[in-house]
């Protein structure tokens, strides 16, 4: 009795392992909602201003100090005109077109009274940020420019 039990069960599981297998059901897109569309089609917001913040502490007056759009010729407004002394800061404000924002790069450049140019950074972005013109060997110097930048 145990033999035919055991050789009906061996028969069924057979059975079963040589039927074709079941069709896959096709995977269903979720139905796009009002809300989902209008995630994937809005548009990425871009900065269109800056507002920077920006500290002398070269231990120098600043003659000269400009933000402009990177690879212009034309500087624009001396930021220290009369002289920036240090301890002084000066805030700028930058505004752009929305077509031109996106990837908008600005070169941010200063003269000491002793003549030294620094233009070294020239991918400021639209952000507000605080800015700190460094002296050469001080300690916050440690990077390739004189710039340190701080929230």
């Amino acid at each position: 009795m145990m033999k035919k039990f055991l050789a009906l069960v061996l028969a069924a599981a057979l059975l079963a392992g040589c039927s074709a297998p079941a069709e896959p059901k096709p995977t269903q897109e979720p139905t796009p909602t009002p809300e989902t569309e209008n995630k994937e089609t809005e548009k990425k917001e871009v900065a269109t201003s800056g507002k920077y913040v920006v500290v002398n502490t070269t231990g120098e007056t600043i003659t000269e100090l400009y933000i402009y759009k990177t690879g212009s010729e034309e500087k624009g407004t001396n930021y220290a005109d009369g002289g920036l002394a240090d301890g002084e800061s000066v805030t700028i404000e930058v505004q752009v077109d929305e077509a031109e924002a996106e990837g908008y790069a600005q070169t941010l450049e200063f003269v000491n009274e002793s003549g030294k140019v620094e233009n070294g950074f020239q991918t400021l972005h639209l952000e507000d940020v605080t800015i700190n013109l460094l002296a050469e060997g001080a300690d916050a110097y440690t990077a390739a420019t004189p710039f340190q930048f701080g929230h």
